[in-house]
This record gives C-alpha cells, structure tokens and sequence, in this order.
C-alpha cells in the first residue's frame, strides 16, 4: 500500500479537481507519484484508454520505478495504459511520429524543457496537446533566468487551440504576440528586457498551478530517499569483451589480474578508458547529457554538490559546465587550495562543487547545497556516507537530496547494492559478479 505525503495529496486532490494543471514541485518531493495515481484514477474510471508521458532521459526511471511501486493489479493497468518516451524522441517525423494522436491524457514532467516555444519539440507536443482530454505539466522551475515569457509555452499546452495552424492559449488569450503585448517590454532587438503587470500574470500562473518546496515539506526526512537514475549503456560490445575476455587487444588493453578489470569496466561506464601506454581513449557514455538534464532542470541559485571518482569525469564535468556557462570550482587531488569548498559556501554565483571522493568525503561543509550527485560510484560505503554528510550536517535547513547515476548491466549496479548494505565493494563481489555476468551471456 502506498502512502503518500501530505503535500503529495494536496497535489493529486488540484489534479482530480482539474483537467490540465501545473504542478511546480521540486526534485524530491514525489511529483512522479502523484501523476501515477491521477493516471490511474482516469484509467480505471474509463475516462481515458491511454496516457502519454514525456520526460528527459534522466527522469525515464523514475517513472518505471513507481509504476513498480503499485499492486498488481494497478501496476498492470498502468503498464498497459502508459506510453513513456524522452523529450528528444516523441517530435521526430512530426506528422509521421507515432506520438502524433490523440492520448486520453498527457503528462510533461520537466515541462521547462518546452519553455522554448519555437522548438520542434514545443511545437509538436503543443500541437498533440490540443487532441488530449486531459494535461498537465510537472517541473520544479517554471521560469528560469527570471524569464517570465517562458512561462507561454508551458500554459498554452495546458488549454490549447489551433487557429491558421498555430497553436494559442485560452489562459493567456491568443498567441504568443498578445501575450507579449500585455506583459512584456522589448528592447532594441526585440527581445522581452523587462516586464509589466507582473501581478496580474503572478495571479494568472497561481489560479492553474500549485508550489511544493522541500523546505516546506515537514513531513519529509531529513535525508530523502537515494535517487537512482539509470543510464543506459553505450558501449555494450566493449564491456562485453573486456568482461569475458579481460583484454582489448584493438586498443592494446589488457586487464588480468581483477583489481584492473574492475577499475577499467567502471572507466568504460563513464566515458573513457586508460590504454596500456597511459593514453586516455573517450568512449561514448550518456552520463554527461543525463547531467546536463539534471542541471537544466534546477533553479539558477540552486547550488549542487557533485561527486566523482575519476579525474577524466572531473575533466569532462567541468567542461560541461563550462558550456552551460555555470560557475563552479573543483575540489580534487589537483587543487592545490583545499579550503575553496568555502568559496562554494559562501559565494552565491558559484553554483556548483565537483568534488573527488578521496579528498572532499570528509572534513568539509557543504551545507549551501542540499543536493547531492553521484556521477560513479566509489567503492567504500565509509567513504560514501561521509560524501552524504558533506551537505547533510549543522548549519542544513533543507531536505538532503542524493542521485546516483548507474550504467543498467555493468558492475556500477552491483557497486551500488554492496553500498547500499553499508559494506564495501570487494574484491570478492567483484569475482561474484564477473561469475554471474559470465553466465548470463553463455546461457
């Protein structure tokens, strides 16, 4: 039986009350759950046959794990009733796309991702939206950059209509042009620079939409629940090779002895591996974009704690966050200034901590965040609960909030579940692990 939060019933009672609706909920407050249960209460009530439910890569997951979370009975009826599909995938071929019909509902989690109204994908799914009986969108950051026009694109997919083939909003009253005209002042290049009736918008976004905090959400614990996202993976053949055969000879690896094995399989998950000469070759991994979704999808004060094990992840996340133009500063074996974790704390444009695990998982506050990601794992469960209490310590006034990103079928899994039971990744598991891997590819 499935118990929901406070806050989590207030959100599904604005759903049942309301054919299209805005949930604002931050990470960790559960946003995925209660869409689940507004989905099902319309499905089993034969309101709808079908529910269509786009969200970015990284938030793919979380869906099929709460589905999970339900008897039976109900997990079957959501399985049956649900199509999941990523931001990235549901507009291609536009009118030939096999998304481009009538859902009996549609949910956008991470709705921000169609702020954009000019995309592609804002303008397929705006135009999908206005052949679904019921929508709604879910996204802790409605507005980003402080950009209020961005707010257009959201609404106009909860009550849209067609004229001369493009979409308009009965919220706002026509197009994107009347919109703009009403509360927006351009400037030299046409742009909106600064903004008018600003209450009257304020009071039009609260009339359809209801604001969860963590911070307000007293029922929560102090430390939530582990996030786990899975990522798929993208180097199946070389894993695969490396695992069964412990040696790349087309790249002049060779990993005999376990120790090595085990340090190259966990490079391959995130994007590279060291070859016998000491060169560093990049291989492909879905990490770096599961990233970048995670940090779009975040306030632009939000600041986060990011740990990594490797120091060719350090490199390739800073350069991330270098292309998203978000300040930051790295906390590795490198960094000849240990104290700068206080420029994180104190700093409000420093927005982001990468911080490797043997020299920032102790002795440090990182209470400024409340967020945690976990790029790889580490290997040391002492070492994983000490990162935890980076953020989670006196001076903390929020939630603390941990993701871990985990390459589905390699050894990150199996890492993960030892820490899970507070005990180390062993040489031992190891063995057990590459056993049972063996296997499952000779059956």
């Amino acid at each position: 039986m499935i118990k929901l939060y406070h806050h989590q019933e207030v959100a599904l009672s604005y759903m049942r009350s309301n054919n299209y609706f805005a949930l604002f909920m931050e990470q960790g407050t559960g946003k995925t759950l209660v869409g689940l249960f507004r989905i099902l209460d319309l499905l089993k009530a034969g309101y709808i046959e079908t529910a269509l439910i786009v969200a970015p890569k990284s938030a793919l997951g979380a869906w099929e794990r709460d589905i999970d979370l339900f008897d039976e009975l109900d997990r079957e009826i959501l399985k049956n009733g649900i199509t999941l599909i990523n931001y990235d995938k549901v507009w291609r071929g536009d009118k030939q796309s096999p998304y481009n019909k009538k859902w009996g509902c549609i949910i956008l989690d991470e709705a921000h991702c169609i702020k954009n109204r000019t995309s592609r994908r804002s303008k397929f799914l705006l135009k999908v939206a206005t052949l679904s009986d019921y929508r709604y969108i879910l996204t802790g950051t409605p507005i980003g950059n402080g950009q209020l026009e961005n707010i257009w694109s959201l609404y106009c997919f909860l009550d849209p209509y067609i004229e001369r083939g493009y979409p308009y909003s009965r919220i706002f009253g026509g197009s994107y042009r009347t919109f703009q005209d009403r509360y927006c002042i351009l400037n030299m290049y046409h742009k909106p620079s600064s903004y008018i009736h600003v209450k009257e918008l304020q009071d039009i976004i609260n009339e359809y939409s209801y604001r969860v905090k963590k911070s307000d959400c007293l029922d929560l614990p102090d430390k939530l629940p582990d996030e786990i996202i899975k990522v798929d993976q993208s180097e199946k053949t070389l894993y695969k090779k490396l695992a069964t055969e412990s040696a790349l000879l087309e790249l002049d690896v060779l990993a005999e002895n376990p120790l090595s094995r085990l340090v190259k399989l966990r490079q391959l998950c995130s994007g590279c591996i060291k070859l016998d000469t000491g060169e560093i070759k990049e291989v492909k991994t879905e990490k770096l974009s599961i990233l970048q979704e995670l940090l779009e999808g975040y306030e632009d004060d939000k600041k986060i704690v990011i740990f990594a094990e490797f120091k060719y992840s350090i490199g390739k996340i800073g350069t991330l966050l270098k292309k998203m133009k978000i300040k930051y500063v790295t906390l590795d074996g490198d960094q000849k200034d240990k104290t700068i974790w206080r420029k994180f704390q104190t700093d409000k444009k420093i927005r982001v901590i990468v911080c490797q695990y043997q020299t920032a998982s102790a002795g440090i506050d990182l209470f400024a965040s409340d967020t945690i990601i976990y790029y790889e794992p580490t290997l040391r469960s002492n070492t994983l609960e000490q990162s935890r209490d980076r953020i989670h310590r006196t001076g903390q006034t929020n939630k603390c909030s941990y993701i871990h990103l985990l390459t589905k079928g390699t050894v990150e899994v199996d890492i993960y579940r030892a820490l899970a039971g507070y005990s180390d990744f062993s040489e031992a598991l190891f063995t057990r692990y590459m056993e049972g891997y063996r296997r499952s590819y000779n059956n």
